[in-house]
């Protein structure tokens, strides 16, 4: 186990990996699941740690030669925030198909290019009902005035459970409905 100090010879044999995970068009996700194996770190920890070293050995680069470390080229895609346009099209359009009987995924499948896409939207839609109610009921009640039908992430779902009960009895045969019916009425 560790103590959470990193020694020389980790740090060393940490960026040994990405190397050679790198130069062999492997993901560092490979590197770091070893790192954490051999040291006893979580794959997160070691992860921050390569991520922060690498900080600091860009800015001081003498000391990475002189340890004889060598420092992956990591290519990250510049971040790129949602507009409030785009943000208030993808509420709406995964509130409608919701309000339709579409699941958030599928919802969203239709839109997204790839599942890297997809799941970008996924994370902004969740974060957005979470954090900006206010914005997302204004969604809804301009949907409501243009007499659109939506789904409200924020109504209990008591009625829904009812209507997928109901659903569910009526693909039942007779026999079986009469079993469940007869199990509800020895609990209620």
């Amino acid at each position: 186990m560790n103590n959470g100090n990193w020694t020389i010879e980790q740090t060393k044999r940490l960026f040994s990996l990405c190397d050679k995970a790198k130069k062999s068009g492997k993901s560092l996700g490979e590197a770091f699941s070893v790192c954490a194996a051999e040291s006893g770190r979580s794959v997160n920890s070691v992860r921050n740690y390569y991520y922060a070293q690498t900080k600091i050995f860009s800015l001081v680069p003498d000391v990475a030669k002189k340890l004889g470390i060598t420092l992956c080229e990591v290519k990250r895609e510049a971040f790129v925030p949602f507009s409030g346009d785009e943000v208030k099209a993808l509420v709406e359009h995964i509130l409608v198909k919701k309000g339709e009987g579409v699941s958030v995924r599928a919802a969203i499948a239709e839109i997204s290019p790839d599942d890297k896409t997809a799941l970008r939207y996924q994370n902004k839609y969740r974060s957005y009902l979470r954090s900006h109610r206010s914005e997302v009921e204004a969604i809804m009640a301009e949907l409501s005035s243009r007499g659109v039908k939506y789904f409200d992430p924020y109504k209990k779902s008591g009625a829904d459970n009812f209507e997928r009960l109901t659903r569910y009895l009526a693909a039942l045969d007779q026999k079986s409905v009469g079993k469940f019916l007869s199990i509800i009425e020895k609990i209620t």
